[in-house]
């Protein structure tokens, strides 16, 4: 607004006035206005009116002459006649006089300059409509769509001919509607614009290209397009819920209400503006309004089963269940062929501990829409969340013989199957889906998944390093390419992505571990074992995690330390060969509990008999019990399975030529020799 003129101001003579106007004040005399000139509430004009734009939402005693619109709002008053292209007449407006529809202006966006000397005289001819009745109850009646779009031409004798709208126009809108109807958004866009050339004046136009923008979630444009179509035509009630849904939309809640409101004072009838609305106190957990305008909306339409579904919601979040089930039942009886209620009623009546009524639900569906793919997918998700892969699966597929393309259908396929471990049938469809929707990291993640556990390291990074570039916060993706390229002998690489996986999820302790041993790997022991630790304290009796900690100390060569957390982890996994390997590896190096790692050590090679690394640990308790011609011909079977590794060579070099201490620990004294314990000098320990 470009000027106010506030109650209390009195005026008198001819005022002349550019940019738009709104005007509350009292003027007697002549008033000629460039652009739109606005009486409030308050305000009171006493004389004629020359404007581009006439709004008249107080009291006027005077002919208008306004070259494009008048707009006379509820509870206006106006006395005197009228000549406008476009005539728009509120209910409860009072309007006393004649009313004459003239051509429409050069450019109705962009009103001309007033003259410099405009006439003092406004000529408005007598038109042949009746004036309004001064009946109120007459008043109050819809005059809007009688008027609206009408235009006159005089003919000879002073007869007047009615224009009907353009066909073409009409034909563009209805059209744009059906295209919004099937979804069909940019088409509509087009056509919607194309109307708008035709013509400015009509409120459909801008209501079409609103609800164009509201479904792009372009709200803000959304909301221009209905205050437009609102402006030429007040008395909509149906612009005026469009209108609330795009504020609700743009989180302008408080003036969504007054539009919903108002909507409903304009049309106490319209069961859409007490919906809306209702859903409207149900977001903002304000049960006790949306029960009484969801209430309402039944009573004027019991057939809308969108209104039973939302009271159903309502009672469930109030662990009403029997009203809930009762008012989702009449949903479903009402709507009977939308698969979507049926699946809510099963899912409503599992939920509320009705279990076998929930399990016929669903088979009533799957007999009842065998050829509906939402419903099969509907079905395999429910399955799979009470980890029932093969029915999940059944499902999946029948929706995949419906829509063969269906990129989130092939995705669950491939995580089913991944479930059942049948890997080469997942690894298909992410295939597949990677073809129809190469952007999905997803998909790529998957395939990378798949890949590692195959130990095809150079495609798995190849589609990890993709699933990374498309959704870097992606935790599991960083830390599965962080154990392809530790696999791959890419350490430091694989360091970087275990530390970005930990970064995104500091308290998942498999991330803590990978991290932890491949920075042991690439010598920072220190670091590496501070993770471990941290891994440890969140979850103690993960045996991977123990039995990682216990070779860190073994490294460092803490043996006692490390004995402790060897023991546990034989205590989690007592059938692990790897980790009675270790605990007799540290016995012989401490030289205590001999016995028991001989038994160990004969456990492992009776699994594995030719496992190099089993006999080392062999030879080593025999040399530690002082047999060293026994641990020489251990060590000699180990050298001939493994010649080149020089390690075995030196361990054989040892025991010809070192004589094994002796040392007895006894069980008084082991727990204050691992306090005291610290790192052992060893030849390649």
């Amino acid at each position: 607004m470009d000027s106010y003129f506030e109650g209390g101001v009195k005026l008198k003579g001819t005022l002349r006035v550019k940019g738009a106007v709104h005007f509350d004040g009292e003027f007697e005399g002549e008033v000629f206005s460039s652009n739109h000139f606005i009486v409030g509430k308050v305000g009171k004009l006493y004389g004629n009116m020359n404007s581009h734009n006439f709004t008249n939402m107080g009291f006027v005693e005077g002919n208008i002459f306004a070259e494009n619109r008048v707009t006379l709002m509820n509870g206006s008053q106006l006395k005197g006649d009228i000549s406008s292209y476009h005539l728009v007449i509120d209910e409860g407006s009072n309007f006393e006089g004649l009313s004459k529809m003239i051509n429409p202006p050069k450019n109705p966006e962009e009103p001309e300059e007033i003259p410099e000397h405009p006439s003092k005289a406004v000529s408005i001819p007598k038109a042949v409509l009746k004036p309004v009745s001064k009946n109120p109850k007459a008043n109050n009646r819809k005059t809007t769509a009688a008027l609206v779009g009408l235009g006159l031409l005089a003919l000879g004798g002073g007869g007047y001919l009615y224009l009907t709208p353009s066909n073409d126009l009409e034909t563009l809108v209805n059209k744009g509607h059906e295209l919004m109807e099937k979804s069909k958004v940019a088409d509509a866009e087009a056509l919607f614009k194309k109307a708008l050339g035709l013509s400015r004046g009509n409120p459909e136009v801008y209501a079409g290209l609103g609800e164009v923008y509201y479904s792009k979630n372009r709200y803000n444009e959304a909301l221009n397009q209905f205050q437009r179509s609102i402006d030429l035509n007040p008395s909509n009630s149906d612009y005026r819920i469009k209108l609330a849904k795009a504020l609700t939309a743009t989180g302008k809640t408080k003036e969504a209400k007054l539009s919903y409101k108002t909507a409903i004072e304009m049309d106490p009838g319209n069961y859409r503006a007490f919906y809306d609305l209702g859903l409207l106190y149900q977001k903002e957990g304000d049960p006790r309004n949306a029960f009484e305008n969801l209430h309402m909306t039944v009573k004027l339409n019991p057939n809308y089963y969108k209104t039973y579904e939302a009271l159903s919601k309502l009672y469930a979040e109030e662990k009403k269940f029997p009203q809930a089930v009762e008012e989702l039942r009449t949903a479903v009886r009402i709507k009977k062929d939308d698969p979507k209620l049926h699946l809510e009623l099963a899912k409503l009546l599992e939920e509320s501990g009705q279990e076998k009524e929930a399990i016929q639900e669903f088979k009533k569906i799957a007999a009842k829409f065998p050829e509906n793919n939402q419903a099969q997918r509907r079905l395999g998700d429910w399955y799979y969340q009470k980890n029932d892969l093969e029915k999940s699966l059944e499902y999946y597929e029948a929706s995949h013989s419906l829509k063969s393309r269906d990129v989130e259908t092939l995705i669950h396929m491939g995580k089913i199957y991944s479930g059942l471990n049948r890997n080469d049938e997942a690894l298909e469809a992410y295939q597949k889906a990677v073809k129809l929707q190469a952007k999905d990291p997803e998909i790529y993640y998957q395939i990378g998944r798949i890949l590692a556990d195959r130990k095809q390291w150079q495609q798995a990074q190849s589609n990890l390093m993709t699933a990374v570039s498309l959704r870097g916060k992606h935790a599991d993706s960083r830390y599965y390419l962080g154990k392809v390229l530790a696999a791959s002998g890419k350490q430091n690489e694989a360091v970087k992505e275990f530390k970005k996986a930990v970064e995104l999820d500091r308290k998942n302790p498999a991330y803590l571990l990978e991290l932890g041993m491949a920075l042991v790997e690439v010598k920072k022991v220190d670091q590496g074992l501070k993770r471990l630790l941290a891994a440890m304290q969140i979850e103690p009796e993960n045996h991977a995690i123990v039995f990682a900690v216990c070779n860190v100390y073994s490294k460092k060569r803490y043996f006692s330390v490390a004995i402790g957390h060897c023991e546990k982890a034989y205590q989690l996994a007592p059938k692990d060969y790897s980790t009675m390997n270790r605990l007799a590896w540290l016995y012989a190096k401490k030289k205590i509990n001999l016995d028991k790692g001989m038994k160990l050590s004969q456990e492992t090679l009776g699994a594995f008999p030719k496992k190099a690394e089993y006999i080392d640990t062999l030879s080593e308790l025999h040399y530690a019990k002082g047999e060293v011609n026994k641990a020489v011909e251990n060590i000699q079977v180990a050298i001939n399975l493994v010649p080149d590794e020089p390690y075995y060579k030196q361990q054989l070099w040892r025991f010809k030529n070192v004589k094994p201490p002796v040392r007895s620990v006894s069980k008084t004294n082991k727990k204050s020799e691992q306090k005291k314990d610290a790192p052992e000098k060893e030849i390649n320990g």
